[in-house]
């Protein structure tokens, strides 16, 4: 199944998308893919309400392919003032949706969203340097890698797309 062969959509998030994403965190191969935030439902869903606001620092689509929700792409700490950046994040938690193709469409398009929605003049992205899946969607979409430091005993890398 190749990525043209997918109807690949980004949609809103809604409230049911946010419980079975903070669900599926806790699987323990996706968490040592992703670091996910150790946190519980009820704070899940206040960090979703806050993204709905106006003044918000996040902001966020679902990724669904053939109907199917299979992840989520957002962005963080955006800041249109000093640094005029954001952070760029991605799961795809189905797991039957790797390694096709899908995740650098769905940045591509997503970055070209948020690149419209602010006023930034760069996408900051983290990843850990074993997630090579990650690394090498990251480098097909044009971000570089700029820094490699260890947190925690994980080494990890820091990339930028410059707008």
């Amino acid at each position: 199944m190749s990525e043209n062969a997918l109807d690949i959509n980004l949609k809103n998030r809604e409230l049911d998308n946010v419980k079975r994403f903070w669900n599926v965190s806790k699987d323990s191969e996706l968490k040592k893919l992703f670091p996910f935030l150790d946190n519980t439902l009820e704070e899940a869903i206040d960090m979703y309400d806050k993204s709905l606001l106006p003044d918000a620092t996040s902001y966020g689509k679902t990724i669904y392919v053939n109907d199917c929700y299979i992840g989520d792409v957002w962005c963080y700490c955006i800041d249109e003032k000093v640094e005029r950046s954001c952070f760029l994040s991605i799961v795809i938690f189905d797991k039957n949706y790797w390694s096709k193709g899908i995740g650098a469409k769905v940045i591509h398009e997503f970055n070209e969203i948020i690149a419209k929605k602010y006023h930034i003049d760069k996408i900051c992205a983290f990843t850990y340097k074993s997630n090579i899946a990650s690394r090498r969607t990251l480098e097909k979409v044009g971000f570089k890698c700029l820094e490699e430091f260890k947190e925690n005993d994980i080494t990890s890398l820091y990339y930028e797309l410059k707008l």
